[in-house]
């Protein structure tokens, strides 16, 4: 034994060595003198790059290791991993001692042992109790086990004076019992630890890993799970830019990661030796990507997966092959900062027996991410909220699929009920498991008849529960929708000459009586084609689309929000250009406009849209398209149009009633004033006279009208007072740039007095 040995040897019998209730060492952080404090021949051994502790003596002899483990509790159990990479011999042997009462091993009085090595070929590992220096063999295993060179896992266990050896050679191999028996006594102690016995051909061939000295493990299943994904890291936020997986042990014993398996799209990695504790977390690294990141709860992972920025499929897989987690992430879980890169994704519950989506979101850390630390989207609530039936739609001719706001307990999603109306015939109810949605749809209904089209069915769903528990009910409408046949969907409005900072947009009305789905359909210029966004029209409904749709309802105010749409559209020429509507190989609608096509009565078209005036005239026809009216803002995103033609009327003027009192007793306190006029964008003129001719007030002074609307006169004269009571007459005219078209109309009315 080299001098230092001896010293250090000498000096760690001086010093009092903490006790512990629970021993674990994996030797990852590759010293002896933190966490669990050997003592003995420290010098003689090192922990070597793959994390185990290795014999490394200079000459043969035999080497001692020990630590103190709480030495009272009669019942314990005790695990480790051993290699002996030679056969074993009376010259080459290796002994675990569970019990000892020097920590001087070979020369304890009383102690208790585990050997693995003897002389001739059917070496087997045995059981020695030491009482008063004398060995006495207890037990021992299947002869020949251990006669060749080995690596295997070993438990032993005393339980109420019942021993038992069980040894695997791997942590997904099955557990074999070795050797049992009643143990006469148990020495006292406090010491346990290693002696290995060499020539000089095997000083460095004793391999050690795995420790666990304690209280019995709990034999409940394991319950790891992933909670922080860095797929892209890039930018980096403060972190070390490398991938990493962080798993979490969400159960009540200790768990030893040596066999444990990670997949993920490409392949599989096999996780080393590492004891991750209840309530712990670790961080998955490639191998010498480990810089930057906290070296105790980091582990370097041979073949780790090369993750998929958008999102796959992870697998967390326990060592006999069941599957602990899995999770099919997801880029659009981040929001949109992090989408970017440089933030991990992290679970927000540990406690969800359904992480999905809904579970999962961008970290909130300043670094970017939280490795090896608590997450900092952290909820440690239960949910107690309800689900909720976000959608449901019909997918094919016989399929209605239901998308909800979280993972559904399979178990009474298979018990749900369904009613619908109108009665759809017979159906199979499909249940996916929360890991394996059709595009997110959990409950698929397979009908045995097509689906009628463009018909509204009512849906009842009843008696469906989270996985929390919480149950709910629902109700809501699917269509199977069709897909647009040419003169379907036209063209109904254009703006092509936006204001500065403004954008083009354009507008379809669905003239038919079918619900149709537009996302087969694109829109052109001739030149470029953009596809369309996932659009649904009812019958009759009108749609505005432009990629900035916030600037139509600021600069529009007759803009319906709710009848708009985000999409990228062409460009469009502010003299004359071309729009097309196409979709399943057919030209649904298609435009060449011309800025000529606008009204002579506007010096400035900038920012006024072109209206189409009757949507069952030709599309192309200059004479089918107007300005849009002054007076809803020179467009109408989303509505009907201010400009359109009613063949069957030929103008009208009318008053809400023949008189008014405007005194603010909420009765009559305005003159109501409607018109219908006998064309587009006509020049509008309405004054009110009193009966001798006199002008009392300018109510519209040359603007141009849509062919419908309403004015007020709330009975103010040019001067700002208010008319005396006494008979009026309102003089209305609109002229058109047309030939032959004008409107004038002269109607009398009273401005009264109430008692």
């Amino acid at each position: 034994m080299r001098l230092f040995s001896i010293l250090f040897f000498l000096l760690s019998t001086c010093t009092p060595k903490p006790a512990f209730a629970q021993v674990f060492d994996d030797f990852h952080d590759q010293s002896l003198f933190h966490g669990l404090i050997w003592g003995g021949d420290l010098y003689e051994v090192i922990t070597n790059n793959n994390r185990q502790l290795q014999l490394s003596a200079d000459s043969s002899g035999s080497t001692t290791l020990y630590f103190t483990p709480n030495a009272l509790d009669a019942n314990f159990e005790c695990r480790f991993w051993l290699r002996e990479n030679f056969s074993p011999s009376s010259l080459n042997f290796g002994r675990y001692y569970l019990r000892a009462d020097q920590n001087d091993l070979l020369a304890a009085n009383n102690a208790l042992y585990l050997e693995f090595g003897e002389a001739g070929s059917q070496d087997a590992p045995k059981l020695f109790l030491r009482q008063n220096g004398t060995d006495t063999l207890l037990a021992q295993g299947p002869a020949g086990s251990i006669a060749a060179a080995f690596q295997l896992f070993f438990e032993f266990k005393l339980m109420n004076g019942i021993f038992e050896l069980f040894a695997r050679t791997s942590m997904a191999a099955a557990n074999n019992l070795w050797l049992t028996g009643q143990l006469p006594w148990l020495p006292a102690g406090p010491y346990a630890g290693l002696v290995f016995v060499y020539t000089m051909s095997n000083k460095q061939n004793f391999y050690f890993d795995d420790l666990y000295y304690g209280s019995a493990l709990a034999t409940d299943a394991p319950h790891l799970i992933f909670t922080e994904i860095m797929a892209d890291p890039e930018p980096p936020q403060g972190l070390p830019n490398e991938e990493y997986i962080e798993i979490y042990n969400n159960g009540i014993s200790s768990q030893q990661l040596s066999g444990w398996q990670i997949s993920d799209a490409s392949g599989t990695c096999t996780l080393p030796s590492f004891w991750l504790h209840p309530g712990a977390y670790a961080t998955l690294v490639a191998t010498g990507k480990s810089s930057g990141f906290n070296p105790n709860r980091t582990i370097e992972i041979p073949a780790f997966p090369s993750l998929n920025n958008t999102g796959e499929l992870l697998k967390l897989f326990e060592p006999q092959g069941g599957t602990a987690d899995q999770l099919v992430y997801n880029s659009n879980w981040h929001d949109s900062l992090a989408q970017e890169g440089g933030y991990s994704l992290e679970r927000r519950s540990l406690l969800d027996p359904c992480s999905a989506a809904d579970n999962w979101g961008s970290s909130a850390a300043a670094l970017g991410g939280t490795p090896g630390l608590p997450n900092s989207l952290l909820d440690l609530q239960a949910d107690t909220i309800a689900p909720q039936l976000l959608f449901a739609e019909v997918r094919d001719s016989s399929q209605i699929a239901f998308v909800f706001s979280e993972p559904l307990d399979s178990l009474t999603l298979t018990q749900i009920a369904v009613e619908l109306d109108p009665n759809l015939g017979l159906f199979t109810k499909v249940v996916l498991p929360f890991t394996a949605t059709a595009a997110q749809a959990q409950l698929i209904l397979v009908f045995d008849n097509p689906l009628p089209k463009s018909q509204v069915f009512d849906i009842n769903l009843s008696n469906f529960s989270d996985c929390w528990g919480n149950s709910a009910q629902a109700q809501t409408t699917a269509i199977r929708y069709e897909v647009p046949l040419t003169g379907d969907v036209i063209i109904n409005e254009i703006l092509f000459d936006p204001p500065a900072n403004g954008s083009d947009f354009i507008e379809l009305y669905n003239r038919t009586n079918k619900y149709l789905q537009l996302k087969t359909c694109s829109i052109s210029n001739g030149q470029t084609s953009y596809p369309f966004n996932p659009i649904v029209l009812a019958p009759h409904q009108y749609i505005a689309l432009s990629p900035d749709t916030a600037f139509l309802l600021a600069y529009y105010p007759s803009t319906v929000i709710e009848q708009t749409a985000i999409q990228n559209l062409p460009y469009f020429y502010n003299d004359s250009g071309t729009c097309i509507l196409s979709g399943n190989n057919l030209v649904i609608d298609e435009l060449h406009y011309s800025a000529s096509w606008h009204t002579i009565l506007l010096s400035d078209t900038e920012a006024v849209s072109l209206e189409r005036l009757d949507p069952d005239l030709p599309t192309q026809s200059a004479l089918n398209w107007f300005s849009a009216a002054q007076i809803v803002g020179f467009a109408s995103p989303g509505r009907g149009n201010s400009q359109q033609l009613s063949m069957s009327e030929k103008g009208k003027l009318t008053l809400g009633s023949t008189d008014f009192s405007p005194d603010l007793d909420g009765y009559h306190d305005f003159l109501e004033i409607h018109y219908e006029l006998p064309a587009p964008n006509m020049l509008v003129q309405a004054n009110i006279y009193t009966l001798d001719g006199n002008l009392v007030k300018r109510l519209v002074i040359d603007e141009l009208f849509g062919t419908s609307g309403l004015l007020i006169w709330d009975g103010s004269s040019e001067f700002g007072t208010i008319a005396p009571i006494g008979i009026y007459v309102l003089d209305f005219k609109a002229f058109s740039t047309e030939p032959g078209v004008f409107f004038h109309r002269k109607l009398s009315f009273s401005r009264c007095y109430k008692r």
